[in-house]
């Protein structure tokens, strides 16, 4: 039962990174980010890097979600990606002046996901 949790997790982990990575098309089809009006440059190839970044580590985390032997590592990763995701957008709040809505949608994945992944290695499912 243990071990499923962290197969759900690592799952639906890798599926809103999936959604994540549709990110890669928004410059495409005319679709600003959240909180942001218009595309810049740079806009445009940061999010893509990220998108393409997301795809890779949704595509990792639902297949190593079939793969207990992998659990351990990739649950300390997410762990790590949670905590710093959830710091790295409060920071942007506070101190850059990114606005709330920006980050909110990152924030919450990360703080979720931290928090489940936090779960998954106190419980020791892995």
């Amino acid at each position: 039962m243990k071990e499923k949790f962290t197969q759900y997790v690592l799952f639906t982990n890798g599926v809103v990174d999936l959604f994540a990575s549709l990110a890669l098309f928004f410059p495409l089809l005319g679709i600003p980010l959240p909180g942001y009006s218009s595309y810049t440059s740079e806009l445009v190839f940061v999010s893509g890097g990220w998108a393409i970044a997301a795809l890779t580590f949704g595509i990792g985390r639902i297949w190593t979600s079939y793969r207990p032997e992998f659990y351990r590592v990739m649950v300390a990763l997410g762990l790590f990606e949670g905590i710093t995701l959830s710091f790295f957008c409060l920071i942007n709040i506070y101190l850059f002046e990114v606005s709330f809505l920006q980050a909110m949608l990152p924030l919450s994945i990360g703080s979720v996901y931290g928090i489940l992944y936090f779960i998954a290695l106190m419980t020791d499912s892995i």
